[in-house]
């Protein structure tokens, strides 16, 4: 079977040469998930790509107020004949951090993962969120 990207085979040198410098110059694939940061009224979400990682591996926590993302994603075993064509996935261990807003609160920080991702909800302190203050008028 033959494997081609772009009307390259893998094995082309300039295919070849592409990838490594494109591994050089992308060094977040091998260092930490993709990650998406969204804020809405309540809560800051964090989603982090992380399929075909073991659950065991991951470890979420807040240091010196940083949300920190630690796992670590296996190379396959593949056998001793197994030929590959591309490997374009990071393995070993991937991190990201980031650093608190001033209105999360550390109270309340959710962890679920579904479907490969990992969503980190971490909720703003009630005193930083906007609220409506009644005006009192005098009738007199």
């Amino acid at each position: 079977m033959e494997v081609r990207m772009n009307g390259f085979t893998p094995n082309d040198s300039l295919l070849r040469h592409w990838n490594v410098l494109w591994n050089e110059l992308e060094p977040g694939r091998k260092t930490g998930p993709a990650t998406d940061v969204v804020e809405d009224a309540d809560a800051y979400h964090f989603y982090f790509e992380m399929a075909g990682i073991d659950s065991a591996s991951v470890d979420v926590r807040v240091e010196d107020s940083n949300l920190i993302v630690e796992a670590e994603r296996k190379r396959p075993e593949w056998s001793k004949d197994a030929e590959v064509h591309l490997s374009e996935r990071a393995y070993g261990m991937m991190r990201r951090a980031f650093t608190m807003p001033e209105d999360a609160s550390h109270d309340g920080i959710k962890a679920a993962y579904k479907d490969g991702v990992l969503e980190v909800t971490v909720p703003k302190r009630p005193e930083s969120k906007p609220f409506k203050i009644k005006v009192q008028f005098d009738n007199n």
